[in-house]
This record gives structure tokens, C-alpha cells and sequence, in this order.
């Protein structure tokens, strides 16, 4: 039977988040607990979110933040980086790069290999000086990055930190060590459209004691081991009880949720394996992708912004892109960097051509049928063969 693609049929999103009844009712009756206990922050909640989530990933610590980008600027202010340089890819989120901006360090911009979507390796390291103080190494749409380990030896010897954002890449997986616990430090998203979800929501983790225990200190105002006694320079970026208890609901379907992406995407393989005009990433065996995004190629020369427009007008379907256009592009880094195209051309011309179709843990199958069939009959009303 032909599946049913007509634009009346109901939106499918991009992203979304999955909160079971079961779960919501667990959920509200927690928040109840918080709310009549009046501890609303670093309360039993967070402890217990930390403990499982660095049980989780392997790691001795887990500090539970506000944001991502805030664990990124805690890690950042740690290693002490104010006119110093730190590398990171392009095609990332601004707000890593904000985050440099703001501890008084200078981002340098790496280029993408476009076959992984991470930073080009041999880019990366070439942009090593004597006054880079680290590397932020992104996991890019739930891939960990395949040279992870090479990367780190080499900042290791030269006395370098490397920082995971493995804000896509929860679950992911290499020779089955988890992101997040491969070098010295790492920092997850909770976002809503991310694999798990707080509403909003980092956190931090570590096996270096120091660096956890000056974390703790610093997200809440710097404050030492009395609260009378402020002994860093900090901010009010902890977590909230009630966002913790989101938190520790989302992790006990983590596994749930990776697996049931990667049964999606077989089924996205199999259904547009004969498009002659998309380029799907294959990846090693010794990775177990976590599926944030499934980003695939459009052939050059293709008109990949009608495609996605027809996508969404004509089939009521959402679909993305990840960071297009790349940082150096984003306006502010123009005006404050002085960026221009062509300094990074495998992120430009990759990422005009990726397309992104929805994966989430609330996704069926049938509407990954129904996307498979809006792919196929949008690329050849554009005329793709």
C-alpha cells in the first residue's frame, strides 16, 4: 500500500521531546515533593541527577549547571584562558563561541570534515600554537568524533585541555566508551530538542576532582564551603530540583531512546538507499551513534533550499539543517573576527548541501514511511536523478 504523503496529514516535527503518562505522573509527583519541601536548588534531586549520570558515562564527576554553554565557560575559566587560544570548529553553536568570547580567549575556527560532520583532524591540529590553551572537540549530531583519541594524546603532550561538547552526542559511543568521558573533561545540552531534556540544562563531567569541586563553587556564585565565603569568581548557573528531576526521568529512557533512533534510521537507509542524488554517511562498527540528527547529502549543484522548502510546504513535514551557515558566517563573528567566506570551505560547501529529516524518540515508523515517500517524490518534482 502506498503511503500517504498529502500536506492535510498531521505536522511531523523535526524534533520532540517524549514524556510518557508514566513518566509525567512520576514527574509531577516529585515536583509536588520539591515544592512543599521549599529546597528548589542543589537539593537531593541534583545530587541524585549527578550520581547517575556519572555512573552512566564512567566517570568519577558530574556537576549539574544551567546551561551547556555554562559548564563550557566554567571549564573554560578553570584552565585559565584570558588571552590565550582556544580551537574549535565552525560549524558549532555560537554560543561555544560566545563562551570563549566572554572568558577572554580567542577562538580559532577549524574547518569540518564532510564526511563526519566533526572538525577536520589535520585542520585542527595544524592550528596548534605555542599560546593555544585547549580544544573543544564537538560531537557533531551524535557521532563521536573518530579521532578522539588521537586528538587527545597530542594535547596531552602538549599540555593542552581538550573539552568534549557532547551536547549532541548523549549515549554516543566509541569501542563502547561513552562522550563525555573520553578526555579530561566533557559538557552535555539538556535543550529540549536534544536526546534527553531538563527543558533547559547542562552538565559537566570529569574524573579531575579539582576541576568538579571548583565547578560546584563557581556555578553558585563562587561560594566556598561556607556560604559566607566567596572563594572564585562565580555565577548563578546551578540547576534547578525541578529541572534534576526532568533530568533523572530522561535518563532512565536514554537506552530506550538510542535504540529506537538507530531502528529509524535503518529504515531511513533502506528506504533511500537508491537515491542516486544523497550521499547517507556510513560509520564504523565500533560506534554506536546516538542519532541527534540524521544529516545526509544533497548531490552539488542541487537545489537544496527548495527541496527542504517543498518538504515542509508541500508535505507538512519539518526538516533542518545543522549549523548552516557556520559560525564564521553568523554576522556578529564578521563584524567582531572579521570572517569572510572561503576561510573554511569543506563546512561551506557541505553544509549548503545537508538535510536533516526528523529523528526523535517520538517518531514512528510510519511517519518515517511517510517522509521516505515525501523525499523521494520532492527530489524528482525538483528534478534530482
Amino acid at each position: 500500500m502506498a503511503t500517504d504523503i498529502n500536506n492535510s496529514q498531521q505536522k511531523i516535527a523535526a524534533a520532540s521531546p517524549l514524556f510518557p503518562q508514566q513518566d509525567i505522573d512520576e514527574i509531577q509527583l516529585a515536583i509536588g515533593n520539591i515544592l512543599r519541601s521549599g529546597r528548589l536548588i542543589l537539593g537531593e534531586h541534583t545530587l541524585a541527577f549527578e550520581q547517575e549520570f556519572q555512573s552512566y558515562l564512567g566517570v568519577e564527576h558530574a556537576v549539574a549547571v544551567s546551561t551547556c554553554t555554562a559548564a563550557i565557560q566554567i571549564t573554560l575559566r578553570f584552565h585559565e584562558v584570558k588571552q590565550r587560544e582556544v580551537i574549535l570548529p565552525t560549524n558549532n553553536f555560537i554560543g561555544v563561541v560566545s563562551a570563549v568570547l566572554e572568558e577572554g580567549a580567542t577562538p580559532v575556527l577549524a574547518d569540518m570534515n564532510p564526511e563526519t560532520f566533526c572538525a577536520d583532524t589535520d585542520d585542527v591540529l595544524a592550528r596548534i600554537t605555542p599560546n593555544t590553551a585547549g580544544i573543544i572537540l564537538v560531537h557533531i549530531a551524535g557521532l563521536v568524533h573518530p579521532d578522539i583519541d588521537r586528538i587527545r594524546l597530542v594535547c596531552e603532550n602538549k599540555g593542552i585541555f581538550l573539552l568534549e561538547d557532547a551536547s549532541h552526542a548523549h549515549g554516543a559511543e566509541i569501542d563502547g566508551r561513552k562522550a563525555g568521558s573520553l578526555s579530561e573533561s566533557g559538557c552535555f545540552s539538556f535543550y529540549p530538542t536534544k536526546l534527553m531534556t531538563t527543558g533547559t540544562g547542562g552538565m559537566l563531567t570529569t574524573s579531575n576532582k579539582q576541576l568538579a569541586d571548583y565547578a560546584r563553587s563557581v556555578r553558585h556564585h563562587g561560594v566556598g564551603n561556607s556560604l559566607d565565603d566567596v572563594v572564585n569568581l562565580g555565577n548563578d548557573w546551578c540547576m534547578s530540583e525541578i529541572h534534576a528531576v526532568l533530568g533523572r526521568s530522561q535518563l532512565k529512557r536514554l537506552e530506550q531512546s538510542i535504540e529506537h533512533r538507530n531502528r529509524l534510521i535503518i529504515r531511513y537507509r533502506n528506504g533511500l538507499k537508491e537515491l542516486s542524488w544523497l550521499s547517507i554517511p556510513q560509520y564504523p562498527k565500533n560506534f554506536r551513534h546516538a542519532y541527534y540528527k540524521f544529516p545526509i547529502l544533497l548531490r552539488e549543484g542541487l537545489d537544496r533550499d527548495r527541496f527542504r522548502r517543498m518538504i515542509f510546504e508541500d508535505y507538512n513535514i519539518e526538516n533542518g539543517a545543522i549549523y548552516d551557515p557556520p559560525c564564521h558566517l553568523q554576522p556578529v563573528l564578521r563584524k567582531l573576527m572579521g570572517c569572510c567566506e572561503g576561510m573554511y570551505p569543506q563546512a561551506e560547501s557541505a553544509l549548503k548541501r545537508q538535510f536533516c529529516p526528523p529523528i526523535h524518540s517520538a517518531l514512528s515508523e510510519l511517519e518515517v514511511d511517510r517522509v521516505i515517500a515525501a523525499i523521494v517524490e520532492a527530489g524528482k518534482r525538483c528534478g534530482f536523478n
